[in-house]
């Protein structure tokens, strides 16, 4: 009885120490978000514009919030002048349709951005520097590691360049494809319908590279991009080498960074990624984002998929990776079969 009522005691003496703590709320403004590029190939160029929406700890972020009702420009410094319409069905977005500008390596570019509301916010001027051509790229397969079941196997896509024997050259890759899939598909008359499709894949747009280990040198089997393997079939591959301003460089180094962090309870707080844009009248008000100029060289690849045992990819995969009903609909933006190619 009496450890009964010790530990009775003890509990309420815990419950009496305990104080209920009222942290404050902490609000963000909503900043001007910019993500756009102006390259040496034909118009059109998009600029995409947002606001972050308000940010308040005791409640989740909105969703990015369309910039309605802005004057969007960009300049050729030294030249001409050109405004963007905001696109109509997804406001997010401004088009640059004039087919006679566009961008010329040597160049530097500007953006403006006048708001609703008077304020204004301008880019430090891009100079859009030439790029090497791409030598060729191709591709090698990778089978999934050991025990690794939720994952397919991979063709790593791989790219030869030579850069420059001037120093100071900086490179970003980007790429897409087109593969196949697989999926039960959906009954019609004795049969059924829609069983095979292709979906896009897209890489990472933060693949970047300073020539200072490299200097007038080849680059020589960069991975740039990473097909998944989910059927046999066609994997139709194009990969974009682009130029960098050293600004550029450093933003998307940065940006880079902060997408790889593991957020353990010692990292400092992310921050967020400011770029080039300010306020006109106070250069210390940022935008985030970055509006850049580069020059671009594509190359394309067709992975025929010959070599792939389709029996054996089928008892290695199980039905992990298909799903029912039309190919087209149960995956994104499923093709009977892949555009412009």
């Amino acid at each position: 009885m009496l450890r009964q009522v010790l530990l009775l005691f003890l509990v309420f003496l815990c419950l009496s120490c305990v104080d209920e703590v009222q942290l404050p709320a902490r609000s963000v403004e909503s900043r001007l978000v910019v993500e756009g590029l102006i390259t040496n190939e034909a118009p059109p160029y998009t600029v995409k514009l947002s606001y972050t929406g308000q940010y308040n700890s005791l409640i989740y972020g909105q969703n990015e919030i369309p910039v309605d009702g802005a004057v969007v420009s960009i300049t050729e410094i030294g030249g001409r002048t050109v405004i963007l319409e905001q696109d109509a069905l997804t406001p997010l977005f401004f088009w640059m349709r004039d087919s006679t500008f566009q961008g010329k390596p040597g160049k530097s570019y500007q953006l403006r951005v006048q708001l609703s509301d008077g304020k204004s916010y301008v880019s430090e001027p891009d100079v859009l520097n030439a790029v090497a051509a791409i030598d060729k790229i191709y591709a090698e397969y990778r089978g999934r590691a050991e025990g690794d079941v939720y994952n397919p196997d991979h063709y790593d896509v791989l790219l030869d360049t030579k850069d420059p024997a001037i120093t100071g050259n900086y490179y970003r890759w980007s790429g897409y494809g087109y593969i196949p899939r697989v999926s039960t598909g959906e009954p019609i008359g004795m049969g059924f319908c829609c069983k095979w499709c292709w979906i896009p894949s897209y890489g990472s747009v933060t693949d970047v590279l300073s020539d200072v280990l490299v200097n007038g040198n080849n680059i020589s089997r960069r991975p740039v991009f990473s097909s998944p393997i989910y059927y046999v079939g066609r994997h139709y591959i194009e990969i974009s080498q682009y130029s960098l301003s050293k600004s550029a460089y450093q933003f998307w180094v940065k940006f880079e960074e902060q997408r790889k962090r593991n957020g353990s309870l010692f990292d400092p707080l992310p921050a967020s990624i400011e770029g080039n844009v300010h306020r006109e009248d106070d250069p210390y008000i940022l935008a985030l984002g970055y509006f850049g100029s580069s020059a671009v060289s594509k190359k394309r690849l067709v992975i025929p998929g010959d070599t792939l045992n389709l029996a054996r990819l089928e008892i290695k995969y199980d039905n992990v990776f298909i799903k029912e009903g039309n190919c087209q609909r149960v995956y994104s933006q499923g093709q009977l079969s892949p555009p412009s190619w």
